[in-house]
């Protein structure tokens, strides 16, 4: 079920996996109506639930392999491109909007600060989501190629 949802979907789905180990009980991609992001209604707890205190809820044991393949993928890109997991873990774990993160890499980046070529200018929030989007890709790019 889950290989047949796009790369936003599985990251929003790792997302609340990684940060409440409850997918079980919210939908991906906001909707209100039927979950394609509902795993079981039997409540497995995620392996995260027992490290990170949670509200509680659960998610599929078959969920879980998913999971742990994006998560593995996670841990590869940061070791190996540690700006496009902070991009994905900001975005997907914390749940920041484009125009969120456009400001907090705008005070965090080195050619936004002094000295910097853009210094005194600030990140459009076009420009962080192409920022995610090429992020998004690396991770989509890691899990067909089965590096991981």
């Amino acid at each position: 079920m889950i290989d047949e949802l796009g790369i936003k979907a599985k990251l929003t789905m790792w997302g609340r996996w990684v940060g409440r180990g409850n997918i079980a009980a919210s939908t991906v991609g906001g909707g209100s109506g039927g979950s394609v992001g509902s795993c079981s209604p039997l409540g497995y707890k995620s392996a995260w639930s027992f490290i990170l205190p949670s509200d509680g809820g659960g998610v599929d044991i078959g969920c879980d392999d998913d999971m742990l393949d994006i998560e593995h993928a996670m841990s590869y890109l940061k070791t190996h491109d540690a700006f496009s997991y902070r991009l994905i873990k900001l975005k997907y774990r914390y749940g920041y909007s484009y125009q969120r993160l456009a400001q907090k890499l705008t005070k965090s980046m080195p050619e936004y600060r002094r000295g910097g070529i853009k210094a005194g200018m600030k990140m459009c929030h076009k420009h962080c989501k192409t920022l995610v989007d090429r992020a998004e890709s690396e991770v989509e790019q890691l899990l067909t190629e089965e590096i991981v």
